[in-house]
């Protein structure tokens, strides 16, 4: 089954956009395909509420194993379905913690198997720094990881957290640094931004 991966840094919002998207398209439960760092598979159902009260947090690294959800995108009279995958947010540097270290590795090799890239960004962060003439508010690794994403073709850049007074400027930046690329403004808050997601996903299924 093809995997849609969602990647990104801690905080960007990508376990509230996987919970969202999938309720979007019409899940009304969660049945989470966990894959841990040593090799074990387990499942994982919860509700949609209790999916957002146990796995999305404003505190970092909340995710620390890639957990999938099967979702089906309608296609006239077909239900072609694939694995909406979250995984653990990527940072700057070596991090002192051995297992998110393992996490991470983990997000960087299913990145380059999965048929598409959802890459998730906190435009709202982003437009801040800017603001505040921050030097480093676009670091190496999130080119790195736009960089990949555009070599493998099947990829979406979201500016996520469009819903907050910053994120515009963050979006702005991002359609202007990657014209190549599609860059679509995005709320999992709000769900605002799903149908163009959706449509985009529909053709890459």
């Amino acid at each position: 089954m093809n995997r849609h991966i969602v990647v990104g840094r801690t905080g960007a919002g990508k376990t509230l956009f996987c919970i969202r998207f999938a309720r979007f398209l019409g899940l009304h439960e969660l049945t989470w395909l966990v894959e841990r760092t040593d090799g074990r598979k387990d499942r994982r159902r919860m509700s949609l509420l209790e999916a957002e009260r146990w796995l999305s947090a404003p505190h970092a690294h909340t995710t620390r194993q890639l957990q999938s959800i099967q979702v089906e995108v309608p296609r006239g009279k077909s239900k072609p379905s694939f694995l909406l995958t979250d995984t653990t947010g990527l940072a700057d540097g070596i991090h002192p913690d051995s297992s998110l270290r393992d996490a991470m590795a983990k997000t960087l090799e299913a990145m380059l198997t999965a048929q598409v890239i959802l890459h998730v960004v906190d435009a709202d962060a982003l437009g801040r720094a800017l603001a505040e003439g921050e030097h480093a508010a676009w670091s190496a690794l999130d080119d790195q990881l736009v960089q990949l994403g555009l070599h493998r073709g099947a990829y979406l850049l979201l500016a996520n957290k469009m819903d907050l007074p910053a994120a515009r400027y963050g979006h702005q930046f991002l359609a202007h640094r990657y014209p190549k690329g599609k860059v679509i403004p995005i709320s999992a808050r709000q769900g605002t931004g799903f149908r163009e997601v959706r449509d985009h996903v529909w053709r890459l299924a």
